[in-house]
């Protein structure tokens, strides 16, 4: 059959035209309808199961999906083994979307090697985001992945891809649309970790969904439960959760963990090295429902802790046996955004010592934030207890990190003792967010007994002490202790009482130390601790005073910096004490102080005295001002005033002066000041106004003005000048100055004085050794020695010294003065009473141990005497010479009726002998001989003229005026100020006579009796016949025939008596009727 001409007309033919244009149109819409049945097929395949499209898509495989660092050059490359697409209805109020199913997953690296794998993976896709470029997953499920992911060194974390580039940007993806989750056997390693540590979170177990709460709700909430294990280092547990909707407006999750040991985390955190013990933690969040998300709106977190150690650096470990603690946290507004209280409602712990004493800590928190997030003002309150600990162990439980400052000073220097009932409390603030959180107040208490604290290093500690530790604000630590003991060498110092205040514990800077101490105890107690040299008080100005004793009551204070290493300028101390009862040896002079009270004030840089005592024995009144600051080299180190009131007694007491000296009272003033160039001052002042004295010589009334001054300057412990040596006063004027060598005070020189009517000058020089004399040279013209000669002075003298030496004593044997004197005196003019006077007197004389040994006198007017005193041991031979003794006398004014004489005495004074001469300057007893040439008896007695009448053969010689002696001769004592003539004779050619008896030299008066005989040269001759001559004349030098006589009275106004009737008894006779 023959098929018609499709270009033929037919009889529904078309124009060309027309026909041209049909098949045009049935050209173009032919792959139109084709794409669209197509299409058509493939939305019903995909409606009604997965379409494999595993073989189109190897026509794009592999994917570039992490970009390299080089273009055309990609860091990962995602391939698949099987690839299925399914179109995913909408349910539940969530959108539909298309469900991918990919089999065999792997992420190849730009080298080929494969760096993530998934065996399963089905993930549903919104729709409507993913035709915008952006990933926003609906359902997500997850089956043996393995995914390696890596920390760069900004803290990003990438796909371990090394060559990939880090531009910030990635595949947009949203994960609020999420609706479920399945998980199963999903592995995520993180590499890049510190010290080349990774995590290794998996395998990951996990279920989710996400569901409405409530039919007619927009919020939906997860429902499922979650189980991995998490490894890093050592580090290892397995976490656990499991929620769901608890009610229309509430979701809750439980979180567990099996226990693990937090130390294995020290890569994110090098203090959790520290922390070697087992922690178990449970923990309870509640969420609130916000349309596809969730809110938290509580979390309450329980740790468990097992037994194990916290290490602290440079401190012991902390061995924690066992313990809990529960955290709440509650947001004000749920979510992480807004106001939230952090609440600690038990924190309990048990943590025990090296011994293994067990110790109870117990803490409570409450903590208000304004911003969960990011929080600006944080407001809180906490509260801690402890049980009891030993402070010995007390760094073992201590944390190192709380009160660092207060727990170090405390750790290091109470090192003994019993702690007990610890409460703290604190409130804490802040304006600026956590990092500068601080304590505004602070309070609470401690209490320890027996404790030993080492106040500061190396200085001995305080033991015993009972303490109570407390706050004032919140920075200063405050322990308040009492009943404690500082020992010393020289014995223990009772501490009263006192506190130690620990501040700046939470500013900027060292913490800083404040000891307030009240102490009790002995002078050497409190003089060991202020030598310390750890205090750097008086070992580097040290006390000259020896055997101190006394008691102190003190109060003491030490600043200081807490800090490794204190600097000493940092060390602050201050120190007031009281003392009593002191002695202090070798304060002046080797003298020492007694019986001293004051009060004394000590800082680093001086110290302060005020203080009265008894320096050997008399009252004295110091203040010292010590200066112990650095600085030029004219600075004062050293400024002791001092002022000593003295009273006859003890000033005989003190050896200072001998007894009698004077009466009333006269005050010593002396001002030392001491230079750091080691040159001192020492400026003496003597007030006498209220002292009367009384010297053999010279007297001062009570009342009259009189003052003494001088001036010693030193260089180091050398004297080098003494001058300024004046007195003044009414009667009495002297000026001198002092001699020094080789840092001795070598002599004195007084270049004049004045004392009453005696002017002069002298020189005292000291001996270079202790054995030999003091030299003194003195030039006096006049000189006024009439006191001496006064009975009514010698007996003021006397009867002052009597009493004095009553009320003083008898003074120890060591206190007398055995030292030499060798004296020198020249006095051209000599007075002895209110107008005599005498000439040219010289004299030397030695003087050992108070006594005169030796010695040489001179007298030129109104007689030349010449006397010498010798030394032979046992005895001392004596010898004196007068020219004149009727001028002498006369000149004296003690007797003026005896004319010419030269006399002449020989003897000894004998040390063997008990007593004493009275003559003074401790001679002994004297025993000698006197013998007197011619002289005349001016204006003698008419008995002595009558009896001398009985001898007719010279009465021519015989004259009423005066009676001639040719020689008298007489041996003389003198013992206790008595002179006894002993066997003397008298007489001339015509008479002669016998005398004896005693003269006592303290009042002048005399008693003697002899016999005068007539016919002298024929009546002494019977008494010389052998064998009766003594009994015809019984007196030595007498005779037959004799008259006896009597001398009574004065040796200025003698009366003499006479009995002629004795001549009528010759001889023998004449002795026994006497």
């Amino acid at each position: 059959m023959a098929l018609p001409d499709p270009y033929s007309p037919g009889p529904f033919c078309l124009p060309r035209h027309l026909s041209v244009a049909r098949w045009v149109c049935i050209a173009l819409m032919a792959p139109v309808a084709a794409a669209g049945a197509a299409g058509t097929l493939l939305l019903w395949k995909l409606a009604h199961g997965p379409v494999d499209v595993t073989s189109v898509s190897r026509l794009i495989e592999p994917i570039p999906v992490v970009a390299g660092k080089r273009p055309g050059h990609p860091a990962g490359r995602l391939a698949w083994s099987q690839l299925r697409v399914q179109w995913q209805p909408g349910s539940g109020g969530i959108s539909a979307g298309l469900m991918l199913e990919a089999r065999g997953l792997t992420v190849t690296r730009l080298d080929g090697t494969i760096a993530e794998r998934a065996g399963e993976a089905d993930v549903v896709m919104a729709l409507a985001p993913l035709l915008h470029g952006v990933i926003a997953p609906r359902r997500l499920r997850l089956q043996d992945v393995s995914l390696v992911l890596r920390r760069q060194s900004n803290g990003d974390i990438d796909l371990d891809l090394p060559a990939q580039k880090h531009d910030g940007r990635g595949v947009p993806t949203q994960m609020d649309r999420l609706a479920a989750i399945d998980l199963r056997n999903v592995s995520i390693t993180l590499l890049g970790l510190p010290d080349g540590q990774s995590l290794l979170l998996g395998p990951i177990e996990a279920h989710g969904q996400r569901l409405k709460v409530a039919a007619t709700s927009e919020d939906y909430l997860w429902n499922g439960w979650w189980h991995s294990s998490v490894r890093v280092g050592s580090f290892q547990t397995v976490l656990s959760a499991k929620g769901g909707q608890t009610s229309s407006r509430m979701g809750q999750w439980h979180l567990t963990s099996t226990p693990f040991h937090p130390g294995g985390l020290s890569v994110f955190n090098k203090g959790l090295a520290n922390w070697d013990l087992p922690i178990t933690v449970a923990a309870d969040m509640q969420v609130v429902p916000h349309r596809m998300g969730e809110l938290p709106s509580s979390l309450a977190i329980h740790l468990m802790l097992g037994d194990g150690h916290i290490r602290q650096d440079s401190e012991g470990a902390i061995d924690l046996r066992g313990g809990e603690a529960q955290l709440n946290l509650r947001m004000g507004t749920p979510g992480v955004q807004g106001p939230a209280a952090l609440a600690v409602p038990s924190l309990k712990v048990t943590i025990a010592d090296v011994h293994g004493a067990l110790t109870q800590v117990q803490a409570t928190a409450a903590l208000t934030v304004d911003e969960l997030k990011h929080p600006h003002v944080l407001d809180g309150d906490a509260t801690a207890t402890l049980d009891g600990f030993d402070f010995a162990t007390l760094g073992n439980v201590w944390p190192a990190g709380v009160i660092k400052g207060g727990r170090k000073w405390i750790v290091a220097n109470i090192t003994n003792g019993r702690g007990h009932d610890l409460e703290v409390r604190t409130h804490v603030h802040s304006n600026d967010g956590p990092k500068h959180i601080r304590p505004t107040s602070m309070d609470g208490q401690l209490l320890g007994d027996d404790l030993t604290v080492h106040w500061l290093r190396p200085v001995p500690p305080a033991t015993g002490i009972d303490a109570k530790l407390g706050f004032d604000g919140f920075d200063t630590l405050v322990v308040q202790f009492q009943h404690g003991m500082q020992a010393t060498d020289s014995g223990g110092i009772e501490i009263a009482d006192g506190e130690v205040r620990l501040g700046n514990l939470y500013e900027k800077g060292p913490t800083t130390g404040d000891i307030r101490t009240h102490l009790k105890g002995s002078l050497p107690a409190f003089k060991d601790i202020l030598s310390h040299p750890r205090l750097h008080l008086l070992s580097q100005h040290p006390l000259p005073f020896t055997d101190p004793a006394g008691t102190v009551d003190a109060h003491a204070r030490l600043t200081l910096p807490l800090t490794a290493h204190v600097q000493d300028k940092d060390i602050h101390v201050q120190a007031k004490a009281s003392f009593a009862r002191v002695h202090l040896g070798n304060v002046l002079m080797d003298h020492a102080v007694d019986d001293a009270s004051g009060t004394l004030t000590a800082t680093e840089s001086g110290l302060d005295l005020t203080g009265d005592g008894r320096l050997t024995g008399i009252p004295v009144h110091v203040v010292v001002n010590e200066n112990f600051r650095k600085g030029a080299p004219n600075r004062i180190l050293q400024d002791i005033q001092a002022k000593a009131f003295l009273d006859p007694l003890s000033a005989v007491r003190a050896h200072l002066v001998p007894a009698g000296l004077f009466t009333g009272h006269a005050t010593l003033s002396a001002h030392y000041i001491q230079h750091a160039s080691s040159l001192a001052d020492l400026a003496l002042s003597l007030d006498m106004e209220r002292a009367g004295i009384t010297v053999p010589v010279w007297t001062k009334p009570v009342g009259e003005a009189a003052v003494a001054t001088g001036h010693i300057a030193f260089r180091g412990h050398d004297m080098v000048a003494l001058d300024g040596l004046q007195a003044h006063g009414q009667t009495m004027a002297i000026a001198g100055r002092g001699v020094t060598r080789n840092g001795k005070l070598n002599g004195i020189v007084v270049e004049g004085f004045r004392l009453g009517r005696t002017e002069g000058s002298a020189r005292i020089m000291l001996p270079d050794q202790p054995s030999d004399p003091v030299h003194i040279a003195l030039d006096a013209d006049p000189l006024d020695l009439a006191p001496l000669f006064d009975p009514a002075t010698r007996k003021a003298v006397h009867d002052a010294t009597e009493t004095a030496t009553h009320e003083a004593g008898s003074p120890d044997a060591s206190g007398k003065n055995d030292q030499g004197w060798s004296i020198d005196v020249h006095a051209p003019h000599v007075y002895f009473g209110p107008k005599g006077m005498v000439g040219g007197v010289v004299s030397h004389l030695e003087i050992r141990q108070s006594a005169l040994v030796s010695g040489r006198f001179a007298l030129d007017a109104p007689s030349r005497v010449r006397a010498v005193l010798a030394d032979t041991g046992q005895q001392q031979p004596f010898v004196l010479d007068v020219d004149n003794l009727g001028g002498l006398l006369k000149g004296l004014g003690l007797y003026d009726r005896i004319g010419g004489g030269v006399a002449h005495v020989d003897g000894n004074f004998l040390r063997e002998k008990a007593g004493s001469s009275g003559l003074g300057l401790g001679l002994p007893p004297f025993r000698g001989h006197l013998e007197i040439g011619p002289f005349e008896f001016l204006q003698p007695p008419f008995t002595l003229t009558a009896v001398s009448d009985l001898s007719p053969l010279h009465w021519t010689q015989s004259h009423m005026d005066r009676f001639q002696v040719k020689h008298v001769s007489t041996k003389i004592s003198l013992e206790g100020r008595k002179l006894t003539l002993h066997d003397g004779t008298i007489g001339n050619q015509a008479l002669g006579a016998t005398v004896e008896g005693p003269v006592d030299l303290d009042t002048s008066v005399v008693s003697l009796h002899g016999t005068i005989v007539p016919l002298f040269g024929l009546n002494a001759l019977p008494g010389k016949l052998p064998g009766v001559g003594h009994i015809l004349a019984p007196e030595k030098g007498g005779g037959l025939l004799a008259a006896t006589f009597d001398v009574k009275g004065t040796v200025g106004q003698p009366q003499m008596t006479v009995n002629p009737l004795s001549m009528l008894l010759p001889g023998v006779l004449r002795k026994i009727m006497e």
